[in-house]
């Protein structure tokens, strides 16, 4: 009898402890959950609050020019629409990259990783930068190992990081200045340094960067307004891969964003 009821109270102690596990496990995904609306609540909050003026500065200008065309000169005609298209452009772009973040904030989505030649990966990047670069007259200057590296990573994702941190350190650059990038690897990871001489980061907004929405300098040295999500986005990207950024900046002076990927993940 005493062994059935030692039994017994095994086999409650084991119920208990799982019903205490199921418990613990519901309360973490709520919590996890209530994250997720806290967050689409905010970028719903955000999305509102950077479409309102542009898509208004649209409208107002598209009045005027219906309203008034006859009266209308060239030059000014052109000029309100390169006001209207600037405008449609920075609401398109606001979409565009909220549909990439929202992408990362999935717990399902996947990444891809495979073994191939991040060295060859980093080159195509710096070539789509050049374009920005070009507008700007900055030049680019690269330096990367002789030996390729070869790294397991998801290319296309970590191609999205690094173009939008290379693009970065473009747009808040003077014209005719300089970007340095370089590559270089030891036993355990490689390290992606891109260094540039902008407008530079002070040291209290540092720790914000990577945050949603948040925005040092509304306005780029080309004048293009910023959004705050390419940041974070890389930022989200190289954790996928068990890496890290690191961020040292002086105001006036530049920045050098070093990203460290492991080699082993």
């Amino acid at each position: 009898m005493k062994k059935e009821d030692k039994s017994r109270q095994n086999y409650y102690n084991d119920l208990e402890d799982k019903i205490i596990e199921l418990s613990l496990n519901l309360k973490r995904k709520n919590n996890e959950l209530n994250e997720v609306i806290d967050l689409n609540n905010l970028i719903f909050k955000k999305l509102i609050h950077n479409l309102k003026n542009p898509i208004g500065v649209s409208f107002s200008f598209s009045e005027m020019i219906l309203e008034g065309l006859p009266n209308y000169n060239p030059d000014r005609l052109k000029s309100h629409i390169e006001i209207i298209k600037n405008s449609t452009e920075f609401s398109l772009n606001l979409l565009n990259r909220l549909a990439d973040f929202s992408r990362y904030q999935l717990p399902d989505m996947k990444f891809i990783f495979q073994t191939q030649n991040f060295t060859k990966v980093l080159k195509d990047v710096i070539e789509k930068t050049q374009t920005l670069a070009n507008e700007k007259g900055i030049k680019i200057i690269s330096n990367l190992p002789e030996n390729d590296i070869f790294l397991n990573f998801d290319k296309d994702e970590l191609s999205i990081a690094l173009l939008n941190i290379i693009n970065n350190a473009i747009r808040f650059s003077e014209e005719k200045s300089i970007v340095n990038i370089h590559l270089t690897e030891d036993d355990t990871s490689v390290k992606i340094n891109v260094i540039d001489n902008g407008l530079g980061i002070s040291e209290k907004d540092i720790p914000a960067i990577f945050n949603e929405f948040y925005v040092v300098n509304t306005y780029s040295n080309d004048k293009v307004k910023c959004i705050g999500l390419g940041l974070p986005i890389a930022n989200k990207i190289v954790k996928k891969h068990q890496g890290k950024i690191i961020v040292e900046s002086e105001l006036e002076k530049g920045s050098i964003f070093t990203i460290i990927i492991p080699k082993e993940i």
